[in-house]
């Protein structure tokens, strides 16, 4: 029951703090970011930022997935794409469908860097092969 738990619970923190990141850097510090009235610098600075509390919930979902943190992130991963492809079909961005491409992305590309990030310090390796993030956890 332990790793069930630790299982789901790695998934749902590692949302969270995607979640917490794009609120604390996109509406927090930028007042809200649009595509439409946000300028250039703002939209790059945000949009790393965001990517950046992605890998930082893709690090946190490698510490307490009891096993395979690479395989942990696939349901995270698959959500935040239909995430991302419900809040453009709906228009909640009035974005461009590159942009909601790009973005969406980021955060992809930021958990599978947080979980392999997690896997390469806990295996103490020395080098950055994929293989690593697909080993077990301690």
């Amino acid at each position: 029951m332990n790793t069930a738990l630790r299982s789901i619970g790695s998934i749902f923190i590692g949302y969270a703090t995607i979640v917490l990141g794009a609120i604390v850097f996109q509406d927090l510090l930028f007042g809200g970011l649009s595509y439409a009235k946000s300028p250039a610098s703002e939209l790059i600075i945000g949009g790393d930022l965001t990517a950046l509390s992605a890998a930082a919930g893709g690090y946190l979902l490698g510490m307490v997935a009891p096993f395979r943190p690479i395989l942990h992130s696939v349901p995270l991963v698959v959500w935040l794409c239909i995430e991302r492809t419900i809040i453009h079909i709906q228009g909640i961005t009035a974005a461009p469908l590159w942009f909601d491409i790009v973005s969406g992305s980021g955060e992809v590309a930021g958990v599978v860097i947080g979980v392999c990030m997690y896997s390469r310090v806990s295996s103490r390796a020395r080098s950055w092969r994929l293989a690593l993030c697909f080993r077990r956890s301690r």
